[in-house]
């Protein structure tokens, strides 16, 4: 399983909760990545979640890390493409590279869903589940203005066709 834009690892370490084999946690921030190294020995997952330090648009994953027998699940609350548009294209479509099946979490609204849709179909995936969702955005970096936000999303269960 992979985690793109895993942070400080919230979706990773529910993964491992929930039985993942293995967690490949993927950010760019190696501050968010020391947290999420820190909550990954307290909790005793070191043999499950592993982090790396990498930009997403030069991260690449080997044919041969893969085990052809099972699935590749991808997990991902990618930017939103709110301070800079596309961030959550470069995401998706490293996704469609390697994965089997994405968890996807966007902004919802028509443009963002339309969005969404088009580029699922222009990779030959489809969207098999959307599950509206409430969640809460906790200030993180110097752009928001609130401790902490609601935000309504959308979160989207992508299938390779």
């Amino acid at each position: 399983m992979f985690d793109l834009g895993a942070g400080t690892g919230r979706l990773s370490i529910a993964s491992a909760f929930l039985k993942a084999h293995c967690v490949v946690s993927v950010d760019i921030d190696w501050n968010a990545l020391i947290i999420l190294k820190k909550n990954v020995i307290t909790l005793n997952l070191n043999d499950l979640i592993f982090p790396i330090c990498a930009d997403i648009k030069s991260f690449e994953v080997s044919k041969d890390f893969l085990i052809s027998s099972e699935k590749i699940t991808t997990i991902m609350n990618p930017p939103f493409g709110v301070q800079k548009r596309g961030a959550d294209k470069i995401f998706l479509e490293k996704a469609f590279s390697f994965s089997d099946v994405i968890y996807s979490i966007h902004m919802t609204g028509e443009k963002v869903k339309k969005f969404i849709f088009n580029l699922v179909k222009k990779f030959n995936w489809e969207i098999d589940n959307v599950l509206p969702f409430n969640m809460t955005l906790e200030r993180t970096f110097p752009f928001h203005t609130r401790k902490t936000k609601m935000i309504d999303v959308n979160i989207y269960r992508l299938v390779k066709m």
